[in-house]
């Protein structure tokens, strides 16, 4: 029997009237009928039906689909109809009711509710159980005897006790709701139809195994079938209401797996697409649509990210662990990912697929590289100023030493001149130590200057138009001195007709003398240096070549640097601060050429080559400002 149970609000005028004419018209329903039963008392039987009626309305159903529930004593209460009547029937009905009624909350329980709850399934059992009699009787009279008669009195008794007790609740339901009643009546009652019929099939049954005798047997023997229905409906509906939480449960984890942002791909045991959130059919290319009942690795298609193999099954390792792949998409697209992904299991432990889990990793991969690179560049920048922190070190000791060494000397001879006591060949002697010291720490401040203007961009060239040959001679002549101290052969080769070039002719007789004064350092004694000078295509080739010492193929990519020196300790035997080939390189550079060094090895000389290009220029002035 279903009950309404909901708080009811002021209705409308009409549906209050039609309320107030259900309850009016139940209540005459009650009256009559038991004033009949005083009347015409009914067998003991029947009380054995009011009493399985009140026990088993503690018995609800309610259905998963709405709020409103049913009890087993219907069955029951239409029994009592069929067996003894309408007035019987609706007694017991308005009994069970009001029994019902009183176990509503207190706050439910209004008396206006009692009421209702208790007139309106009267109502409609005395109308339905009158229908009854009145088909089953003038249908046997017309059809006497004919099979079918109780089948068909009993179906106008379900259908019409169960459209009238449902719409009379179903009036006050719409009434609270504001709603329609037919919408009411549909969502909350329609389903209810079977359990009518079920208790019709069994009044039916119970009449028909009776007979004319006491009924008090019959429904013993039948209520052990109704337990049966009623527990099979029972399981049905829990069925049903698992089902629904099920749906439920699902719908909403499909919603927080579509609203969040990595994307989640569900498989069944069979490794075939069940699910696919947004955020998965973006990264995998593939509708979600398109890819359910596919095989995983038609949508999830990834491969090693280092060797670039596929991984056909990146679920055959083990479950909760990160794994880094390259996912590509069906248009060819890649992009890097990272996956992990569980099992997902039932109540009773069975296996029913998988859930994966990735995201898009481009960004951190990115990031990292990013932060490597920097991490490198670090540590190189860190590495190089540790080098340059040495080297000026080393500097520092070099420099002290080179020119410590001509100021001890020109200290030492002026003081001895200064005592007058030298003869004028001891004098000469002094005078001409001295000028070399000079002359050896000039050099050296020179160099300083030109590379402090090198470093600062105010070096500047004085470009004319030059034979290249004119400087090289007067580098030769200068260092002739040197040349013959050491016994050295010096051979120069020229090519005939050697085209003039633009050039500061200054600068070149720098580099000319720098190479050759280091190719004469670093020769033995009765050493050999041979000069070549030649055109080749559009540049002039100068080489200068040494059986000296040669240089370490180590050092070989930093022999131009500045400060760097093979041996750069105060013991070493060759002078020098390390300049002359940096400035060599800047000013053959500043020309537009270029100058390289190669030596076989240690104790195998070495040779330095500068190209100069034979290029004409057309300008106004022939100064060039390096700091421009």
């Amino acid at each position: 029997m279903p009950g309404f149970h909901e708080r009811v609000t002021l209705a409308a005028r009409p549906v209050r009237a039609m309320l107030l004419a259900i309850a009016i018209g139940g209540a005459g329903a009650i009256v009559l009928s038991l004033a009949e039963l005083v009347r015409r008392p009914v067998p003991r039987s029947f009380l054995f039906l009011a009493a399985l009626s009140v026990v088993t309305g503690f018995v609800k159903f309610r259905l998963p689909w709405g709020r409103f529930s049913f009890s087993v004593s219907d069955t029951f209460t239409m029994t009592a109809a069929v067996l003894f009547g309408p007035a019987a029937g609706t007694a017991l009905v308005a009994f069970d009711a009001f029994a019902m009624s009183l176990r509503l909350t207190h706050e439910q329980r209004t008396a206006r509710r009692v009421v209702y709850n208790t007139t309106a399934p009267a109502l409609a059992m005395w109308i339905a159980a009158h229908a009854f009699v009145a088909v089953s009787t003038n249908a046997g009279r017309v059809f006497p005897g004919a099979p079918g008669l109780l089948l068909i009195s009993l179906l106008v008794f379900a259908a019409l006790y169960f459209v009238l007790n449902t719409g009379f609740i179903g009036v006050a339901v719409a009434g609270e709701l504001h709603e329609p009643l037919v919408h009411v009546w549909r969502v909350h009652f329609a389903k209810l139809w079977f359990t009518y019929l079920l208790g019709a099939s069994t009044a039916g049954l119970v009449r028909l195994v009776a007979g004319t005798g006491d009924a008090s047997a019959t429904i013993l023997l039948v209520l052990p079938l109704v337990v049966v229905l009623y527990a099979a409906a029972h399981g049905a509906v829990e069925r049903l209401r698992e089902r629904r939480d099920h749906l439920v449960e699902r719908d909403l984890y499909a919603t927080a797996l579509s609203s969040t942002a990595d994307a989640v791909m569900l498989t069944d045991p069979d490794r075939r697409v069940t699910f696919m959130n947004t955020a998965a059919e973006r990264l995998t290319g593939c509708a979600s649509i398109d890819g359910r009942g596919r095989a995983h690795s038609e949508v999830f298609r990834v491969s090693d990210p280092v060797t670039g193999e596929p991984c056909p099954d990146p679920a055959g390792r083990d479950a909760a662990v990160l794994g880094d792949f390259i996912l590509t998409r069906p248009d060819g697209t890649a992009c890097a990912i990272e996956e992990m992904h569980a099992p997902i299991r039932g109540a009773d432990g069975e296996f029913q697929g998988l859930v994966w889990t990735f995201r898009d990793v481009r960004d951190r991969k990115a990031a990292e590289a990013q932060r490597e690179l920097l991490l490198a560049m670090e540590q190189e920048a860190h590495a190089a100023a540790l080098v340059a922190n040495r080297m000026k070190d080393e500097f520092l000791a070099v420099v002290s030493h080179e020119l410590r060494t001509p100021a001890t000397s020109i200290l030492g001879w002026a003081r001895l001149l200064g005592d007058a006591r030298m003869d004028p060949t001891a004098s000469k002697k002094a005078l001409a130590a001295l000028e070399r010291s000079a002359r050896a720490q000039a050099t050296m401040l020179n160099d300083l200057v030109d590379i402090s203007r090198m470093v600062g961009g105010t070096l500047r060239l004085d470009v004319r138009r030059t034979d290249v040959m004119t400087p090289l001679r007067e580098a030769i002549e200068t260092l002739e001195p040197a040349v013959q101290v050491k016994k050295l052969s010096v051979a120069t080769k020229v090519q005939e007709s050697l085209p003039f070039i633009d050039a500061d002719p200054d600068r070149l007789r720098q580099v000319f003398w720098n190479l050759l004064a280091n190719a004469i350092k670093f020769c033995p004694t009765a050493g050999r240096v041979d000069i070549a000078a030649r055109q080749e295509k559009e540049e002039l080739v100068i080489d200068f070549t040494d059986n000296g010492q040669g240089i370490d193929p180590a050092f070989l990519p930093f022999v131009f640097d500045k400060f760097r020196q093979g041996d750069a300790s105060a013991t070493r035997s060759h002078g020098g601060l390390g300049l002359g080939l940096a400035i060599v390189k800047f000013v053959v550079e500043s020309h537009g050429g270029t100058v390289g060094a190669w030596s076989a090895g240690a104790g195998k000389g070495a040779r330095f080559t500068v190209r100069l290009p034979v290029v004409m220029r057309r300008r106004a002035s022939d100064r060039i400002d390096l700091a421009s």
